[in-house]
């Protein structure tokens, strides 16, 4: 892919590189707002550079359980908080 990036007046094509980042997948079809909390979560904690290595989840296929409750913990003691102005 490639896009064109405007410098003073000339068009010039800049190569896009592209990082495939490694992270766990989540197995069904209605945990994706978690897995991407999750991700999301992971990267604000650990900054940008964890997408250059294959440490996103810690190395695993899957987000455990437990992981995926701290989640649910958090999103909802985040939006009881944010109701009732806590």
């Amino acid at each position: 892919m490639a896009v064109y990036a405007s410098e003073s007046g000339a068009n010039i094509r800049v190569k896009l590189v592209w990082i495939n980042a490694r992270c766990p997948r989540q197995p069904g079809g209605t945990e994706c707002g978690y897995y991407v909390m999750k991700f999301m979560k992971e990267i604000a904690y650990e900054g940008v550079e964890i997408l250059d290595n294959d440490n996103v989840g810690k190395g695993v296929e899957e987000y455990s359980a437990a992981d995926m409750d701290g989640i649910r913990e958090d999103w909802s003691t985040y939006a009881v908080n944010s109701i009732f102005k806590l």
